[in-house]
């Protein structure tokens, strides 16, 4: 019921405020330049045609008077909640379709805004084209996928797919007003949402396996510093579990040839985590305490390990054992800030470079029935990270992040977020410059994974190894809050 209010209050806020800009207030006056506006995308042809042939203003005010009033979804209540949502769309597009020269809600782009809602995706065609995705929805109305694509405009986009549209207006009448329904909000199952990891809070593994780890493990953190004949590097991924605790992912990174060509079995990664504050340590100690990865990028094993914790620092120590070679082994002393996601602030997960991603229907990991529980699994994507930031020019770079509590559209009970990428590249001098120009898209959902061939980042002729700077902004529409991140990254 909570999450339900949540996304019905706001749209109650839109329907009892009465404030428009002065460019919004011009647009609703009922004079011979009414139908020059915005409204234009709502009227039909004999609704142009009628109103051309209105003489005066008294005759125009009338006009408008039964426009609206056909066009409401309450009939005989003081509040026409169409036509306030309108007037409101009319406002976002104005200030974020920016034309280099007229109003952005009479572009095409506005246009299309006015009558379908935000799409669902914003991409680029291979020509670099807009293209504008929308999805079956039933709180924007949509009722089937629609695709429609903008080219490049001498002041703005033009829509290349105008008989798409039209054709799509005629047989939905409520895009124009006709017979539209105030939306109800969708199923919280509905909406794209980040996936709570599920609370878990594993026994101590009390196995002679782990009582042999766990001094090993103690004897390290106390003397701060370890063997280093195995070379590895850990990254820490973060993400918001259902108990409020943080979803702690430990990926740790190892040449292959550290195996001495025994494969994945022949290193074992175990480790132990010391909160700051006091309290009881945390073992990733047994058996088999970080599950290797079947795929891997090239020349690397991967293994990673989950565990539910408190908020807070840190201090963690890693060992991974050689068993070709006894006694041998590598050492890693680290301190790790877990973040706390509990709250209801506008927030971000880690930003996961990924080595490996595949999109799974069912979320279960190896070791649970549970979708989001088990290793490499989020939500529907099972997830390879990288510890190592480096690529080879034919991989892929990708990355995955979750965004928290971004505030529900009022028109369409969904985020609308804006995400904006730009790359930097380390030139000769070692200073950065911007590789391209920002990739904007427009998203919907609370879950980011991207990627793009890494040869799409080198310049011709371009000297490597090359080190690159990523810089990620997420800005929420609706609430106008924005986060931004970085991410840095090789490629060889």
């Amino acid at each position: 019921m909570a999450g339900t209010r949540a996304l019905i209050l706001p749209i109650l806020w839109l329907l009892a405020a009465p404030s428009l800009s002065a460019e919004v207030r011009d647009y609703r006056r009922p004079d011979r330049e009414w139908a020059r506006g915005p409204v234009r995308w709502l009227m039909s042809e004999d609704e142009e045609k009628q109103f051309k042939g209105l003489k005066t203003d008294e005759a125009r005010a009338a006009f408008v008077k039964e426009f609206w009033e056909k066009r409401d979804p309450t009939p005989g209540t003081p509040l026409n909640e169409f036509e306030v949502i309108f007037w409101k769309k009319v406002e976002e597009a104005d200030k974020t379709l920016k034309p280099i020269a007229g109003i952005g809600s009479l572009t095409d782009m506005g246009r299309v805004y006015l009558l379908l809602g935000p799409p669902t995706k914003s991409d680029k065609d291979t020509r670099g084209r807009n293209v504008w995705t929308f999805e079956p929805n039933e709180v924007t109305g949509i009722k089937e996928p629609l695709a429609l694509t903008f080219a490049s405009g001498t002041s703005a986009p033009l829509l290349l797919d105008r008989k798409i549209l039209e054709k799509y207006v005629a047989s939905h009448p409520e895009t124009r007003g006709i017979g539209w329904r105030i939306p109800a909000p969708p199923p919280a199952e509905e909406i794209a949402q980040a996936p709570a990891a599920p609370a878990r809070d594993p026994a101590e593994d009390l196995t002679p396996e782990s009582r042999r780890q766990i001094p090993i493990l103690e004897d390290l953190l106390s003397k701060g510093a370890g063997p280093g004949q195995v070379p590895a590097q850990a990254v820490y991924d973060y993400y918001a579990a259902a108990d409020g605790t943080t979803l702690t992912v430990i990926t740790v990174e190892i040449p292959r040839d550290a195996a001495h060509g025994g494969g994945d079995t022949a290193l074992f990664p175990f480790a132990r985590l010391v909160p700051a504050a006091g309290g009881q340590p945390v073992n990733v100690t047994g058996d088999l305490p970080f599950v290797p990865a079947a795929d891997v990028p090239p020349g690397s094993y991967v293994y990673q390990a989950r565990r539910n914790l408190a908020p807070g620092s840190y201090r963690i120590g890693l060992i991974v054992e050689d068993r070709v070679i006894r006694g041998q082994m590598g050492s890693l002393v680290q301190t790790i800030e877990v973040p706390d996601f509990s709250g209801k602030e506008f927030g971000l997960s880690s930003i996961a470079l990924l080595a490996k991603f595949t999109s799974i229907q069912a979320g279960l990991g190896p070791d649970d029935d549970k979708p989001s529980a088990g290793p490499y699994v989020l939500g529907s994507f099972r997830l390879v990270p990288r510890a190592v930031p480096s690529l080879l020019r034919n991989e892929t770079l990708a990355f995955y992040y979750q965004v928290y509590n971004p505030a529900p559209d009022p028109a369409s009970g969904r985020p609308s977020l804006e995400v904006t990428y730009t790359f930097h590249i380390k030139d000769d001098a070692g200073s950065w410059r911007r590789f391209g120009k920002p990739i904007v898209q427009a998203k919907q959902g609370q879950v980011e994974l991207y990627a793009v061939d890494a040869k799409d980042l080198i310049y011709p002729n371009q000297k490597m190894p090359a080190a690159y700077r990523l810089e990620i902004a997420v800005a929420d529409k609706v609430s106008g809050k924005s986060i931004q991140r970085e991410l840095a990254f090789s490629i060889n």
